[in-house]
């Protein structure tokens, strides 16, 4: 049972845990590598980045060892990936990866850092579900005004005033959206003063 148990670690601590702590080091909010298949991409990049880290780990112990002392033994590799994941998970906490650490004890909690989508702040967790839909509605637009530009050079004439239309009626929804979410943001910075 017990080697069953170290089987199951020995897995994880080389093959998941280090790798899926630095993406939420690196990315705290959820859906920000995909809106739909975060925790996929997560999972997978924890996976890559996991055996990537454990083979570093092994080089740099193989490097400080000497001829009376060897560091690549279970004991070693053990510490070095636990304390690198221990300083992942701390790093990532603190810029928010793990709000339901905030469960254990309110002091835990900390808050993600602000989304951004097209280089556009996004506002806070009130507004986060509509702005993050307005965003996305934003970069459509904006792709389609982009489209339609490209193509109106090598239209027929009837094409050329469709896709004039095409982009007016972009840049209208566009200035929608954009009032919208600077609505919501002061909606949030208000809500964050009081």
């Amino acid at each position: 049972m017990s080697s069953t148990i170290q089987i199951l670690a020995g897995t994880a601590i080389i093959f998941f845990v280090p790798g899926y702590t630095f993406v939420s080091l690196l990315f705290p909010r959820k859906g920000e590598l995909d809106p739909e298949y975060d925790i996929v991409y997560r999972v997978a990049l924890g996976m890559g980045l996991s055996i990537v880290i454990a083979i570093i780990v092994g080089f740099a112990l193989d490097a400080i060892s000497t001829e009376e002392q060897g560091y690549v033994t279970g004991v070693w590799l053990w510490l070095s990936l636990g304390s690198v994941t221990v300083v992942f998970f701390v790093g990532g906490w603190l810029r928010g990866a793990y709000p339901s650490m905030g469960f254990l004890h309110p002091s835990l909690y900390r808050n993600p850092p602000p989304r951004t989508v097209g280089g556009m702040r996004l506002p806070g967790h009130s507004n986060e579900h509509r702005a993050s839909r307005l965003a996305l509605e934003r970069e459509r637009w904006l792709s389609e005004m982009e489209r339609c530009s490209n193509r109106i050079e090598s239209a027929s004439d009837s094409r050329k005033d469709y896709y004039r239309k095409r982009i007016a009626e972009a840049k209208e929804f566009v200035g929608k959206i954009n009032s919208e979410l600077d609505a919501l943001r002061e909606e949030d910075d208000a809500d964050g003063s009081r």
